[in-house]
């Protein structure tokens, strides 16, 4: 009696030769995000304790900006960080950029964060 022939043999390692690099890139694509995202909460923070320093009664934008500074480097969240203030009579505006770390080699992803608040006590 003969075998009838199982067209199924091997599928296993295909399926795996496949599947294994799809499971591998999404893992570093949800690493990736992670990295970004906290790479903008940090940004986020950092421009708002830097607009809450600066506006305080008698404070100047430039201790804003070095308030910003201060948690961006405690945090190392990305690299090449800049924390840039600009001023109206009425609103402090501290604005952080950057990019997130990054696993994958090459990508540089884009970090953006500002925070806006009026001057305490009399305009400027």
């Amino acid at each position: 009696m003969s075998r009838p022939h199982d067209c199924t043999r091997g599928s296993v390692s295909i399926e795996a030769v496949v599947v294994i690099p799809l499971f591998i890139a999404a893992m570093f694509a949800i690493l990736q995000g992670s990295l970004w995202v906290y790479a903008s909460s940090v940004a986020q923070a950092a421009a708002q304790d830097g607009v809450r320093a600066g506006t305080v009664m008698g404070g100047r934008p430039e201790s804003g900006q070095s308030t910003a500074e201060v948690i961006l480097q405690q945090r190392s969240a990305g690299v090449d960080w800049g924390v840039d203030t600009s001023s109206t009579p009425q609103t402090l505006t501290v604005t952080v950029t950057g990019y997130a770390q990054s696993v994958i080699p090459g990508m540089h992803i884009h970090v953006h964060e500002s925070a806006t608040l009026p001057w305490e006590g009399q305009s400027r």
